[in-house]
């Protein structure tokens, strides 16, 4: 009975070990690369439709790696993509209303810049309203998610709504909680019809048009 549990010792011992052998080695991957890359295939793909071969071939990673980093699967992975896209995007464009001497005309012209052939985007559509749309009610938390940060846009365009109001930049009676939500429905809109049309001349009339409310 003494011998046995001297090896159960040893072997947890051995596991504890190695435990934090592979805890201490150094990265062999650049994690905001392969992110930046499972961002684009979930992207093209949608999230269901993303294979986990596709994942691993485009990040440049091995399965151990991966739910190494990734102990949730796919699933988290999709969550830090939402997160890396937001952090990428999202803060530049609030930083740039808080600095701006027209936060007005920097919203016009960010929704101006998605009709050329150098939109951002393309015509793949805005990240988190393609998650609303594919993916399933089973992973209703990414629902959520890609709802949350749509509604952290929302409040982006708020916020330079009531700099434009502060700055006397808009006529308009509508206070910027309505004008904000005015501006995410345009904004899904002007994605979906980004993906069927591709005139841009036509894109930018209609955006123009939309854009009108906030002079």
């Amino acid at each position: 009975m003494k011998k046995y549990f001297v090896l159960i010792g040893t072997v947890l011992y051995l596991c504890r070990a190695k435990q934090k052998e592979m805890a201490g080695r150094p990265k062999i991957y650049n994690e905001e690369t392969a992110l930046d890359q499972a961002v684009s295939v979930f992207w093209e793909k949608g999230y269901a439709n993303a294979s986990a071969d596709d994942l691993l071939k485009a990040m440049g990673i091995g399965k151990g790696s991966f739910y190494l980093a990734f102990k949730g699967g796919k699933q988290e992975l999709f969550e830090k993509s939402m997160k890396r896209v937001v952090d990428q995007n999202f803060k530049e464009l609030r930083t740039a209303i808080q600095n701006c001497d027209n936060p007005v005309k920097l919203i016009k012209d960010f929704f101006l810049g998605l009709t050329g052939e150098q939109s951002p985007i393309g015509n793949q559509g805005c990240y988190f309203g393609n998650a609303l749309v594919q993916i399933s009610k089973n992973d209703a938390g990414l629902k959520l998610l890609a709802s949350h940060y749509l509604t952290v846009l929302e409040g982006i365009f708020e916020e330079a709504m009531q700099r434009g109001k502060e700055l006397g930049l808009l006529k308009t009676e509508l206070a910027p909680a309505t004008l904000a939500a005015y501006l995410i429905n345009l904004w899904n809109g002007i994605n979906v019809t980004r993906r069927m049309e591709t005139d841009s001349l036509k894109l930018t009339e209609l955006l123009k048009l939309n854009l009108a409310i906030i002079e």
